[in-house]
Formats: structure tokens, C-alpha cells, sequence
């Protein structure tokens, strides 16, 4: 090969690689920007740590956009679930547990977070009302599913559950 066509082979491998490296940058980017918005909140489910299989003790958190969310403490086949009302206003969430009564208020955080992979969104409260203070999110929900193939059940369930407090009496 001549060294006018080595240089372009090399030169066409170097903008591929910047390419991939910008494409990678831009999303991460693209997450953590969206990570910030107090919105990304709502709909996701947000775990204490990731599940090895349906039978794992978790903790998980869901907002839904009606605002009436939930903790369900416990396995797939067993678990304990609070439910509770929520107003969010901007990065504060004032709930009001449906069971007891019993209201809190509490500051929190969304970004970008890698200190539990595959999580790559974190949640941290400033005063966590009946969780762990920081829980654990995928920034898609493919990610999620990838990572937790029952994902998809969980929030079907969670969603029926959370209907239990729409239809209160």
C-alpha cells in the first residue's frame, strides 16, 4: 500500500474513532442533562439495588404522573407496599401515605450516577420518608429490561397497585 493510501486509511479510522467517542460523550451527555430534570422522577422504577432474581428482597420507589406513588419492600412473590399520594413541586415531593396518614416532605436530587452498574440514574433524598436516601434508576427502559428481564411485570404490577389508592374509599 502506498503511503498516500496508508494516510487515508488512517485518517478515515481516526474520524471514525472520534465519531464513536463523540456519539458515546453526546448520549452520556444526552442522560445527564436529562438526569437533572426533577420530571425524570415520574414513571421510572427506581431500586435500592439491582435484583439477582425474582425471589431478591428489594426495595423499589415508582411516581407516577397522577401523583400517587409507591415502596414495595420485598420479593416478586412477597413484599410489603406502602402507597402513598405526592405533589411535586419542582426538586420537593410532599406525600401523604395513604395507610397511616402520615405526611412528609423531602429535597431530591436526579443526575447521572455510575456507582452501581448497570444503574446509570440516581435519586438521593435529603430525608428518605420510608426508603433507603439514594435509589437507583436506567436512564431507558430498554436498559432496564436488559438488566432486569421482569422489569416489565414489576411495573404492570406496580401500576394495578397504585390504582389502589385512586379507588379509595
Amino acid at each position: 500500500m502506498s503511503s498516500n493510501k496508508k494516510k487515508v486509511a488512517l485518517a478515515i479510522a481516526a474520524v471514525f474513532v472520534v465519531g464513536l467517542a463523540a456519539r458515546h460523550f453526546t448520549q452520556r451527555d444526552e442522560v445527564e442533562i436529562e438526569a437533572r430534570d426533577p420530571r425524570q422522577i415520574l414513571g421510572r422504577v427506581w431500586f435500592d439495588h439491582l435484583p439477582k432474581n425474582r425471589g431478591d428482597d428489594v426495595t423499589i420507589a415508582v411516581f407516577f404522573g397522577g401523583g400517587i406513588g409507591l415502596y414495595d419492600k420485598g420479593s416478586a412473590w412477597r413484599s410489603t407496599i406502602d402507597i402513598f399520594d405526592f405533589e411535586r413541586r419542582k426538586d420537593v415531593l410532599d406525600m401523604t401515605f395513604l395507610h397511616d396518614k402520615k405526611s412528609a416532605s423531602t429535597k431530591f436530587e436526579i443526575k447521572a450516577c455510575d456507582d452501581k452498574p448497570p444503574f446509570d440514574v440516581c435519586v438521593t433524598f435529603d430525608d428518605a420518608p420510608r426508603g433507603p436516601k439514594t435509589l437507583y434508576g436506567f436512564a431507558y427502559d430498554d436498559e432496564m429490561e436488559r438488566a432486569v428481564p421482569w422489569s416489565r411485570d414489576i411495573l404492570a404490577a406496580e401500576k394495578q397497585r397504585a390504582a389502589l389508592g385512586r379507588s379509595r374509599d
